[in-house]
């Protein structure tokens, strides 16, 4: 049986191993936890945050229970399981990708007429189509090519 002791019984010796077999009630644990007002002035936990820390994962790899289990809150001390459903808005990526995918697939039905336009349009451009036969004869490529940019404006 595990006897609780007694703030005495702690005072000369080293409290952490008694604080991590549980053998302090829980009142003292709380109180060494908690700032103390004493003559109007504050003073600082006898335990640390990480002391604390420390005690806590030795309770609960002991398989006890910690008493100073806070349920995790949210927005102003909300539970998070009280919270009102929020209607998230997400990413227009995300909205979006219906009407783009459909998009996408209007488009590459019209590729394959699109790509035999250009490939004719570059044919004769190749072909300096639109020139007399006197100047594809008689004119140096760069000439040709002046000439022909010259038409299509």
């Amino acid at each position: 049986k595990r006897r609780v002791l007694d703030a005495m019984a702690l005072s000369g010796r080293s409290r952490l191993p008694a604080l991590f077999r549980g053998e302090v009630s829980v009142e003292k644990l709380s109180e060494m936890m908690a700032p103390q007002k004493v003559d109007g002035k504050w003073r600082k936990p006898e335990l640390s945050r990480r002391l604390v820390a420390k005690v806590r994962k030795a309770w609960l790899l002991d398989g006890r229970a910690w008493p100073f289990e806070e349920e995790r809150t949210n927005y102003g001390g909300w539970a998070i399981a009280d919270l009102p459903p929020v209607k998230q808005k997400g990413k227009k990526v995300d909205r979006n990708k219906l009407e783009k995918q459909k998009h996408i697939e209007g488009r590459m039905k019209l590729m394959p007429k699109l790509i035999e336009e250009y490939r004719e349009k570059f044919r004769a451009w190749r072909r300096c189509d639109g020139l007399s036969p006197m100047d594809k004869t008689f004119m140096t490529p760069k000439q040709l090519r002046t000439k022909q940019k010259a038409q299509q404006s």
